[in-house]
């Protein structure tokens, strides 16, 4: 039987996979619709609005000193806090004035043969976006960040290294790519890490799933703004029907339940719920008809348009679709649960082929 945080591991992880393919889809679908230079801009403006929000906070919540130096703090920001997104990290202190940052691969946002496919100047723009803005953020008008290696570009990760000068720079000398063919050595021993008294396991794990649902949130209010109300839901809809079918089988392996019986699959759907923190219940109607009853949308902190929720709940129509072809399945609102934002998700065994 499994424990209390084992489950909470367990669910950690379904949710990470859930959110960070979701994010890598709307990149994907954005790429595949409007082009690389639409989704390069996509990716810096979801960065860049991210960082405006989460940075200097996020400083304080790692038990970053204030009176660290800033390259120190930049690094340390970035290896903890994607550490606990769920990415490989290396990070080597050469001094207090230069910093090494390094992303290992599996890619996060574009594992498998993805990385292969999208376009190479990615990484580049997610450099641009965030990593030499730190020093002005922080209030330091001489750090640089200078890239050395990126992934997708044939290197064997990405790296660099945060450098604190002897003057202020420029806007334009903040970021400097450089190749650096031979670099610091990885020492884990001498690594950060995180106070296990601030950041039990329970803390780490309650915070891994909003790394990626907050890029989720983020970067549809992005697509919103950049394309406007249907071409962002016509990206939704896509990102979230080819979502369901390609992981539907391994999200429902990842829950190891049982059968595609109607209540199966609403269980598996209400245990994606759990595993991102949703407020919902179940309920078995009768024994061909099941329900779930929504009472919170997250990761979205904001009340969006009921089309983009329809577009998003084409995860649950084709997904149930693939599963098993008999199940009718609907979305609505219904006050009489709650208030008006309640959804309620029916699903009903017809007993006959839809298909």
């Amino acid at each position: 039987m499994q424990t209390d945080l084992e489950q909470l591991w367990a669910d950690c992880l379904l949710a990470e996979k859930f959110w960070g393919r979701t994010l890598s889809g709307l990149t994907a679908i954005t790429y595949r619709e409007k082009g690389e230079p639409a989704f390069l801009d996509t990716w810096f403006q979801t960065l860049r609005s991210h960082q405006n929000v989460h940075y200097i906070d996020g400083l304080k919540k790692l038990g970053i000193s204030d009176d660290e130096p800033p390259a120190v703090k930049a690094c340390k920001y970035h290896y903890l806090t994607n550490q606990i997104g769920g990415l490989n990290m290396e990070y080597i202190e050469e001094s207090p004035k230069k910093c090494w940052i390094r992303y290992l691969a599996p890619m996060w946002t574009y594992s498998g043969i993805a990385l292969l496919a999208m376009p190479a100047h990615t990484r580049r723009t997610m450099s641009r976006a965030w990593h030499p803005r730190n020093g002005e953020m922080m209030g330091c008008d001489r750090l640089q960040y200078v890239r050395t290696k990126t992934i997708m570009e044939g290197d064997p990760y990405d790296e660099g290294y945060w450098i604190e000068h002897d003057r202020p720079l420029a806007s334009e000398e903040t970021l400097l790519f450089k190749i650096e063919i031979r670099t610091p050595e990885f020492d884990p021993d001498n690594a950060p890490k995180l106070d296990p008294e601030v950041w039990p396991a329970e803390r780490v794990y309650k915070a891994r799933p909003k790394f990626g649902g907050g890029y989720v949130n983020r970067i549809i209010t992005v697509l919103l703004s950049k394309f406007g109300l249907d071409s962002t839901c016509y990206i939704i809809g896509q990102t979230m029907r080819c979502l369901a079918i390609q992981y539907i089988h391994e999200l429902k392996d990842d829950q190891r339940i049982e059968g595609t019986d109607v209540h199966a699959v609403a269980d598996i759907f209400a245990g994606i719920l759990r595993a991102c923190r949703q407020d919902y219940s179940v309920e078995r109607v009768s024994p061909t008809r099941s329900r779930i009853v929504l009472n919170s949308y997250k990761p979205f902190d904001w009340e969006i348009p009921d089309k983009i929720r329809d577009e998003l709940f084409e995860f649950q129509r084709m997904g149930a679709r693939i599963l098993n072809g008999r199940l009718k399945v609907s979305r609505s609102f219904a006050p009489d649960y709650g208030p008006i934002e309640t959804e309620v998700w029916d699903f009903e065994d017809s007993g006959r082929w839809l298909w």
